[in-house]
C-alpha cells in the first residue's frame, strides 16, 4: 500500500465520510442562495447532483475519497472529467474541509495542499507552488484558511498561509503568508484592510453535518434549524 506524503491528512474514506462532506458543501450552497431552512439529505443530493455549481464539487470530492481509499486510476478520471466538463483542476492530493463553492469553476487550477471550511474560490484561480513541482511537495504549496474568498483570477502561489477570513482580491499575486482577517490585493498583493474578527462570516453558519441524523443540522445563535424543503 503506498504511504500518503508527508503532511496529507488521513481522513476517514468511507461512503459515509463522503456524504458527510458533500451535505455540508450543497448546505452551504443552498444558504448562499437564500435558502438556509433547507435541510441536506441524500435525496437531496441526488436531486442537485447535476447542478453546474455542485457536481465539480461530487466530482473533486469524489476523486479524493478515491485516492484515499487507494483505489486505483480513479482519482486521475474524475481529476480529468472535472477539468473537460467545468475547466476546473483539482488535485486528490488537496485536504478540503467542508463548505467549498466555486461560483464560477471555469479555468481554475486547485494545487494547495489544504483548504479550510467555507472556501469560496471564484473563476481563474491558481493556487499552487511557485516552482515546478511535480513531485507535490506540500512544504512548498499553499494552506487556505477557514471563510477565506479568493477573487476572480488571484494566484496563490509557494509554501504560505492565508489566515481565515482574508480576502484576496481579483488578479492579485498573493506570494507571501496573509495573517487573518486581511484583505489584500495588487501585484504582489499588499494588505489594504483588516477586518474585525466575526465568530462567523456572513452566510456561513455553523453546521452540524450528521448523515446518521438525516443530513445537516445548522446551528444558529444556539437554536437548531432545519426542513425537509426541496430545492
Amino acid at each position: 500500500m503506498k504511504a500518503l506524503p508527508e503532511r496529507e491528512t488521513l481522513q476517514p474514506t468511507g461512503m459515509a465520510q463522503l456524504l458527510h462532506l458533500l451535505c455540508c458543501d450543497l448546505a452551504r450552497q443552498l444558504e448562499l442562495e437564500g435558502r438556509p431552512e433547507v435541510r441536506p439529505d441524500f435525496s437531496t443530493l441526488l436531486r442537485r447532483s447535476l447542478h453546474p455549481r455542485f457536481l465539480p464539487i461530487v466530482l473533486c470530492r469524489a476523486s479524493r475519497a478515491a485516492r484515499l481509499a487507494h483505489v486505483p486510476v480513479l482519482p486521475e478520471l474524475l481529476t480529468y472529467l472535472n477539468i473537460v466538463l467545468f475547466g476546473l483542476e483539482v488535485t486528490p492530493r488537496c485536504e478540503i474541509a467542508p463548505g467549498i463553492f466555486f461560483p464560477h469553476p471555469s479555468g481554475t487550477v486547485i494545487g494547495a495542499w489544504r483548504i479550510g471550511r467555507n472556501a469560496t474560490i471564484l473563476q481563474g484561480v491558481t493556487l499552487g507552488a511557485k516552482t515546478m513541482d511535480l513531485g507535490f511537495d506540500p512544504g512548498l504549496r499553499p494552506e487556505i484558511g477557514d471563510h477565506v474568498v479568493v477573487g476572480a483570477g488571484a494566484k496563490i502561489l509557494g509554501g504560505i498561509r492565508i489566515g481565515d477570513n482574508v480576502t484576496v482580491g481579483a488578479n492579485s499575486v498573493v506570494l507571501a503568508s496573509v495573517e487573518a482577517g486581511v484583505t489584500v490585493a495588487g501585484v504582489p498583493a499588499r494588505p489594504l484592510s483588516k477586518k474585525a474578527q466575526p465568530s462567523l462570516a456572513p452566510g456561513t453558519s455553523t453546521e452540524a453535518c450528521n448523515p446518521a441524523h438525516g443530513g445537516v443540522r445548522r446551528i444558529e445563535g444556539g437554536n437548531l434549524a432545519g426542513s425537509n424543503i426541496e430545492p
